[in-house]
């Protein structure tokens, strides 16, 4: 028989013989089976839509971080006489850093830089508003004499137009009126002065929140601009090793989302004022560069803040000028068309290259931070979501990055390994 032949018999024999076969499952495996569908998967798991697994994994998650989240805010709320100026010395700080930077480029003592230029912008704050309150107070008289000739207007017209009240009907009217204001005070004078007793305590107390909050704006944006990396540098030292420096390439980043936040919304500002002042010096409106002024400040709120305040100019338009309601109208189409020029044009080439938000992500942003606290939130609002938004973006990037640099020092290993090495291995796998 050749050996072929035997090699094939010899096998064919171990097939045959039964000790050879596989044993039969054992019981303990077929309870085994019973408990799960082979795939390590529970009965309860194999009745469950994989689709609701996965929701209700993302909504206990979801439910915890918002819980983290209302936590945040409501400590917030605890302590705004100390996060308020807070927040708003951060943002003067982004405004007036970049300054302070360009002299210390140039020699000057940090301390000194810093000083100055906070001084300077507080000097062209107090001129501005001491020109915007000295004009206010100017045309006051100009306007309240439009606001009698308009009433005036308004009585000729009740009594010539088609409701016919005669001068009689006017007189017993404007009696009423003024009999019903009187009782009214009659009847409410002691709540009334406890009102006024609260409202004096009130203000007395917000006074005091005002100096204080004052306070800690100009010491926290002196020590921002003069310190602002060495804070930062020791915060996230406290931070472990593995953390340190991403966080610090983030927090980097964010700050640089925010400076260039607010030099756009400068101009953005600036845009808006000119236009809308422009129109309402043609226009020959009251009180036109006080509300050029306000339109300025009301701009910081993005999208929102031009319209409301244009809609003071809007008022003051249609009670304070002889032909009111048409030039109402044109200031109405003014401020329209300025912040159809805001968001079709400043905001989509200015201010989304600068922080990367949608338009519909700014006007939820600040209608909740308005909500939730006011008009600080509103304005604090949109500056925090471009800090977040770059702040993730940034970690992201620097991932990657690690992750490509990883790779190409592991590639680089590889070449560089010893070829004697890499033969033995394959000698071995041979």
């Amino acid at each position: 028989m050749s050996p072929s032949v035997e090699r094939f018999s010899a096998a064919r024999g171990e097939a045959e013989d039964p000790a050879a076969l596989p044993a039969p499952p054992a019981e303990t495996e077929e309870i085994s089976d019973e408990a799960g569908d082979g795939n390590g998967e529970s009965p309860e798991r194999r009745y469950v839509p994989t689709g609701l697994a996965i929701a209700a994994a993302w909504s206990w998650r979801m439910l915890i971080i918002g819980a983290a989240i209302a936590v945040v805010f409501w400590l917030m709320n605890q302590v705004t006489v100390v996060m308020i100026p807070l927040a708003i010395s951060f943002l003067l700080a982004a405004m007036l850093q970049p300054v302070a930077g360009v002299l210390i480029k140039h020699g000057w003592n940090k301390s000194l830089a810093s000083i100055l230029v906070l001084i300077a912008g507080l000097g062209v704050v107090g001129l501005v508003l001491t020109f915007v309150v000295q004009q206010f107070i100017d045309g006051i008289p100009e306007f309240w004499e439009q606001i009698e000739g308009g009433l005036t207007d308004l009585q000729d017209w009740l009594e010539s137009g088609p409701y016919g009240l005669d001068g009689d009907q006017m007189a017993e009217i404007l009696n009423n009126a003024q009999a019903n204001i009187t009782d009214w005070l009659g009847d409410n004078q002691q709540t009334l002065i406890d009102n006024g007793l609260s409202i004096a305590g009130s203000t007395a107390t917000g006074l005091g929140y005002f100096f204080t909050g004052l306070f800690l704006v100009l010491f926290t944006t002196y020590f921002f601009m003069r310190d602002g990396r060495g804070i930062w540098n020791f915060l996230t030292g406290m931070l472990p090793k593995a953390a340190k420096e991403p966080v610090r390439y983030a927090g980097g980043a964010g700050w640089t989302t925010l400076v260039q936040y607010m030099r756009m919304v400068i101009v953005v500002a600036a845009v808006d004022a000119i236009f809308i002042g422009l129109g309402l010096w043609l226009l020959n409106i009251p009180l036109a560069l006080p509300l050029t002024t306000l339109i300025f400040l009301g701009a910081f709120i993005p999208i929102v803040g031009a319209t409301i305040s244009g809609a003071f100019a809007v008022i003051v338009a249609l009670v304070g000028t002889d032909n009111g309601l048409v030039n109402a109208l044109l200031v109405l189409g003014i401020v329209l068309l300025v912040q159809q020029l805001e968001s079709n044009l400043l905001q989509p080439i200015l201010m989304s290259r600068a922080v990367k938000l949608h338009p519909l992500a700014i006007i939820l942003a600040v209608t909740g931070g308005g909500f939730v606290f006011g008009i600080v939130g509103a304005l604090i609002a949109v500056p925090l979501l471009a800090i977040v938004n770059g702040t993730v973006r940034a970690l992201n990037r620097y991932r990657e990055a690690r992750r490509e640099a990883d790779e190409r020092e592991a590639a680089s290993g590889r070449e560089h390994e010893d070829p004697t090495d890499l033969g033995e291995e394959s000698i071995q796998t041979t």
